[in-house]
């Protein structure tokens, strides 16, 4: 995400879940700043090295899922994706990027050679805490890029890279496909029992995204903040989607005042989930592009 809010509650473990043979989720259930707002990993094991999904927000968290891998006796990382720029999923690259190949979507890279120094500047004057779990790191942005679509081999593993092309949770989302297998690292495409970060979000691709998935050969998800889930997962999230977009244009041109705005837009059929925080958020960033849309 962007920037920090002011949740300070401790940091809560990530377990691993093998979602099918040699493929491992890495779940947070925590919603604070210091969980990274409960942001996901994986990695996939393969006899010609690892694949990496997201390097984590801290150092604490990149260096554990490092942790995890050698407990599996996983080979060394040979590729790490980014599954798009936001800071919870990309601050722990610069521990992979010596003996890891970094890929992500162009727009990925260039959003974090364009932010994300000013990013990891701001959460380190947030207090000595969140300073100390950043110590260390420095911003490494993809090295190989692509446009529309990527596959290629690991140690006979097919991996297949995803772009939503009309952009979904951000311009630079990639989801990693492993077709045979059936199991869909979604990134931040996918949000399973948590509110979604909106402030970089086209909410007609997004929802266009989510249909795409609905229809691939798939049978297990991955999502960047959750649970890992079936294909059920993905019409709540589409529901919040439209409803949030209604709801809001909706209140907009009733000139409801915008903290009154967050209290409506907070429910929309999720009082039981996490980062209630982020929709407060999500409606003073997007405030006044939804009010210039009222009034165009």
């Amino acid at each position: 995400m962007g920037r920090p809010d002011a949740d300070r509650r401790e940091l809560t473990g990530l377990k691993v879940q093998e979602v099918s043979r040699g493929a491992y989720a890495r779940l947070a259930d925590g919603d604070s700043i210091y969980d990274g707002w409960g942001a996901n990993q994986g990695f996939v094991t393969t006899r010609d090295g690892t694949l990496v999904v997201d390097s984590g927000f801290t150092a604490q968290a990149a260096k554990g899922l490092l942790a995890e891998m050698r407990k599996r006796k996983a080979k060394n990382a040979r590729i790490l994706v980014n599954t798009h720029d936001h800071s919870d999923h990309v601050f722990g690259n610069s521990l992979f990027e010596s003996s890891s190949l970094i890929v992500a979507h162009a727009n990925c890279r260039r959003r974090l050679i364009e932010l994300g120094s000013k990013r990891i500047a701001t959460y380190r004057r947030f207090d000595a805490r969140l300073k100390s779990s950043l110590k260390g790191l420095t911003i490494s942005p993809p090295v190989l890029t692509y446009q529309e679509e990527m596959e290629f081999e690991l140690g006979g593993t097919v991996f297949r890279l995803l772009h939503p092309k009309g952009g979904a949770h951000t311009s630079g989302d990639t989801m990693v496909l492993l077709p045979e297998q059936r199991i869909l690292f979604a990134g931040d495409v996918l949000w399973v029992g948590y509110h979604p970060n909106l402030e970089d979000a086209n909410i007609g691709g997004w929802l266009d995204a989510l249909e795409a998935i609905s229809r691939m050969r798939i049978d297990l998800l991955v999502p960047g903040h959750g649970q890992v889930a079936d294909k059920a997962s993905i019409a709540p999230l589409a529901s919040y989607l439209r409803d949030f977009d209604r709801g809001f244009t909706e209140l907009v041109r009733e000139g409801v005042p915008k903290d009154r705005i967050s209290l409506e837009l907070e429910s929309l059929g999720a009082r039981d989930w996490k980062l209630k925080t982020i929709v407060e958020r999500n409606v003073d960033l997007l405030y006044r592009a939804y009010a210039a849309k009222v009034t165009a």
